[in-house]
């Protein structure tokens, strides 16, 4: 049953008449009772009955009758929205943060020359940023929307929308303290030097908060380089805040433990509300496919 034949549907119940309908409907009167019919069968029950040459609705016909217009009605209302956004030329502000390369989200290249592609009439302005700069940029207004990973948390005047989660980690060296550990709590890091992609109190808030309740000191820097942590990671200088990803090129399991209680997530940070929510949901939900098909071994 598709959207065209609910429509002959409804004109047939409205005339009670096929030959009337046919001709409204700008067909043949055997093209509108074939269409009726394969309905009929689809459903397994008649629409219709046919007394004497007079039409009436049965009872599943008087049920789609009045479900099937408010169907109509929401599917126009649909195609209207869809026209007036493919008349009108939208600009999306968009970051992507560095601490997503080039384990975590490499195609994003191809992904938004697909977007541009299918989407035309949304022309992307995008930048590449820190963590921590796109969630503010996106707290201030400048951006209608971020690629971050960050801790679960809430963010006045924005909405995570998540695509993955992963576990939290601790990344450290044959020399470290925690050398040996499977588990790691948090009150294990006090006063060791400590790095991470963005600050404690943006990308990483629930340990910032925890730290403050517990009164833990944590030597924590920030850093966007990838080589720089691993070159601290290894030579014991920094233990490193990581996401718990096996499957990532570089991960030793005998140089990482799991951060009990902690997690990251990965996703669209948007501002709300938004200046042009429906481009907005597009572009989200173009990317979040993307993301899983490759989750999946696929690409779009």
């Amino acid at each position: 049953m598709d959207i065209t034949h609910i429509r002959y549907f409804l004109k047939t119940a409205e005339l009670l008449n096929y030959t009337h309908a046919a001709e409204q409907l700008f067909i043949t009167r055997q093209s509108l009772r074939q269409a009726i019919a394969a309905m009929e069968a689809e459903l397994g029950q008649p629409l219709f009955t046919n007394m004497r040459n007079k039409l009436a609705l049965t009872e599943y016909g008087a049920y789609l009758a009045a479900s099937g217009m408010q169907v109509i009605a929401a599917f126009d209302r649909m195609q209207e929205g869809l026209a007036r956004l493919s008349r009108s030329q939208t600009m999306l502000h968009v970051g992507f943060s560095v601490s997503l390369f080039p384990f975590i989200l490499p195609e994003t290249e191809s992904i938004l020359r697909a977007f541009r592609a299918a989407f035309p009439h949304i022309t992307l302005d995008v930048e590449h940023l820190e963590n921590d700069q796109i969630i503010d940029a996106v707290s201030r207004g400048e951006l209608d929307c971020g690629c971050v990973i960050q801790m679960p948390c809430r963010r006045e005047g924005s909405v995570m929308r998540r695509f993955a989660g992963f576990d939290a980690a601790i990344d450290f060296s044959d020399s470290s303290p925690l050398s040996g550990k499977k588990e790691i709590m948090l009150s294990d890091l006090d006063g060791i030097p400590c790095i991470g992609m963005g600050s404690l109190e943006k990308t990483l808030h629930p340990v910032y908060t925890a730290c403050q309740e517990q009164g833990l000191t944590l030597h924590y820097t920030p850093t966007i380089s990838t080589i720089d942590a691993f070159y601290q990671i290894q030579h014991g200088l920094a233990v490193g805040f990581d996401i718990y990803k096996p499957d990532a090129p570089g991960y030793y399991p005998q140089h990482t433990a799991h951060l009990a209680g902690y997690s990251w997530e990965m996703g669209m940070l948007c501002a709300e509300p938004s200046r042009d929510a429906g481009a907005l949901h597009l572009f989200c939900a173009f990317l979040e496919q993307a993301y899983q098909q490759r989750m999946k071994g696929t690409h779009p």
